[in-house]
């Protein structure tokens, strides 16, 4: 595993770690890199085990901090709207120079839906979603939002 950084949108600074197939320093030439989204209040180091699985099997695997999150810089203009995300994960695709398979969990996910179904489709090879869905039932939002209530002040093991 390496850290990496990468600029968002307005050079926003976000971290990453790269996990690459054992013996490459290059992303792997065998498929596409994997670039994994973590969930609000959550960090990359969510996706890390799974990160190391793919690059296990042969693919490079990249998992970053949102904006705000983790090692990532504070938007510091408050801009933490999802179109935000969405850009940012963009500029990381730009700099990859190749469409990756994106894997967003809840936060991560929502990004992933807008970038790839509004703002910019086809700039992934696929999407997987985790813990989120493109036509949400009101029911399973609030089961959503009482977990996230009831921890907002002791935060997340």
């Amino acid at each position: 595993m390496t850290e990496v950084r990468f600029k968002g949108v307005d050079g926003l600074r976000l971290a990453g770690d790269r996990f690459a197939p054992e013996g490459r320093a290059e992303p792997s030439e065998e498929g596409p890199s994997v670039v994994f989204l973590h969930g609000g209040g959550q960090t990359r180091h969510s996706w890390g085990g799974t990160a190391r699985q793919v690059a296990a099997r042969g693919l490079t695997g990249y998992t970053l901090d949102a904006r705000g999150h983790g090692d990532s810089d504070w938007a510091p203009d408050g801009d933490y709207r999802l179109v935000r995300f969405a850009g940012d994960v963009q500029a990381v695709i730009d700099r990859l120079g190749e469409r990756p398979v994106l894997v967003g969990a809840s936060l991560g996910g929502l990004t992933s839906i807008l970038l790839t179904g509004e703002r910019s489709p086809g700039v992934a090879r696929a999407v997987v979603l985790v813990d989120i869905v493109p036509d949400m039932e009101p029911a399973g939002a609030e089961r959503i939002r009482a977990f996230m209530a009831e921890r907002a002040n002791e935060g997340f093991a």
